[in-house]
């Protein structure tokens, strides 16, 4: 398992050159790898056994399998959580008897209209499901690695180690001073309007995965927020009842066989689901991974729209990144800049040596002509 997992760890490595910020890099790196290591899991039938397995006195027990995996299985809804504390409290002796022949959550005797069979045809497409999420929270990823064309990395190259010759911190700033003193508007505009775009891509991806899930598990969000409040209590009988309505591991099977006369025999199965005892983890932990990333996301996005329309802010992020250079330093180099201009410089500046930085922002202010050069102390 570790082997198969293992090259994964390669995609989290930190680059030398970050052209993702933190957020970004939680979802489209992190929610990659977490995705296709549940699917992984998942696959290990050597570790978890069979995906299902079914009850009976027939010799063809494989078919019955297969079929029964293929068909899908169903429990009873008789046991919403509003009725269920109802019945704990006030049940009556027929309702109890039903309770006690129940081996399991939603199986249990079946009393025609007053119980419904819920289908469970999910189970065959969590490992597609899984995969598919994971290319689609790689997607913007992708898109902005094909549309930065390893700008930063030539920009930032060798600038951002500890220790570097002066002849090296000399040309790279000669050449960052020449590159952001150049017209580069309609460049930096594209650039930055295309990570914004990658940005909405996460918020919005993040926000239908949501609803993905809902509909794909049949209410998964209600059913879990329940589930989710119970663990800090400790009371493993609301867990196990309202995930068991989520991911049973107990269900039952609907089948017919023909005899040799031609007449058709009902045969009421039991199967298990073991794959459900590692689902009802997974999804426990996905559940707030995807709480975190929806949450994140939209307020990176709120964060990036600000950034747009304040230039105080802006000024500000700049300032931080270069404290040892006066306010109005800073205010003076970057006047001329369009936003495009400043985000690229901005990333810049969280990729190189906070010192070298600086002392590009001097530079910058001395190129614009500007008044008697502000100097600034170590």
């Amino acid at each position: 398992m570790y082997s198969a997992v293992k090259p994964l760890s390669k995609y989290l490595q930190f680059k030398t050159v970050r052209i993702y910020d933190s957020v970004f890099t939680l979802h489209s790196k992190c929610t990659v790898v977490i995705l296709l290591t549940c699917s992984f899991l998942l696959s290990a039938k050597q570790y978890f056994g069979d995906p299902i397995t079914c009850m009976g006195d027939e010799k063809n027990m494989d078919y019955v399998n297969s079929f029964c995996w293929a068909m899908g299985t169903y429990i009873l809804n008789y046991f919403d959580i509003g009725d269920k504390l109802a019945r704990l409290h006030n049940s009556s002796d027929s309702n109890k008897k039903s309770e006690a022949l129940a081996i399991a959550e939603g199986v249990g005797p079946e009393y025609g209209y007053k119980t419904e069979r819920v289908y469970l045809r999910y189970y065959q497409w969590v490992i597609l499901t899984f995969l598919l999420q994971s290319f689609i929270f790689y997607f913007p990823s992708y898109l902005w690695k094909l549309w930065e064309g390893h700008r930063l990395n030539e920009l930032c190259s060798e600038l951002g180690n500890a220790i570097l010759s002066e002849e090296t911190i000399a040309s790279k700033k000669k050449m960052l001073l020449k590159y952001f003193s150049s017209d580069n508007k309609d460049i930096h505009f594209c650039y930055t309007s295309r990570y914004i775009l990658c940005e909405t891509l996460n918020a919005a991806i993040s926000i239908l995965n949501i609803l993905f899930l809902d509909l794909f598990l049949n209410g998964f969000w209600q059913k879990y927020s329940l589930a989710m409040a119970a663990l800090p209590h400790y009371d493993w009988d609301l867990w196990n009842t309202m995930t068991s309505q989520v991911f049973p591991k107990i269900s039952k099977c609907h089948m017919f066989k023909f005899g040799p006369s031609g007449s058709a025999n009902s045969l009421d199965i039991l199967c298990m689901l073991p794959l459900n005892i590692l689902n009802e983890k997974l999804f426990a932990f996905l559940y707030v991974w995807f709480l975190a990333m929806c949450i994140l996301s939209v307020i990176n996005l709120i964060y990036r729209y600000v950034m747009v329309f304040n230039s105080s802010f802006r000024l500000h992020l700049l300032h931080c990144r270069a404290r040892f250079v006066p306010r109005s330093c800073i205010r003076s180099a970057t006047i001329d800049l369009t936003f495009g201009d400043w985000f690229v410089l901005y990333k810049v500046s969280r990729n190189i040596n906070p010192v070298i930085f600086g002392e590009l922002m001097q530079d910058l202010f001395e190129k614009n002509n500007l008044t008697k050069p502000i100097g600034f102390n170590m």
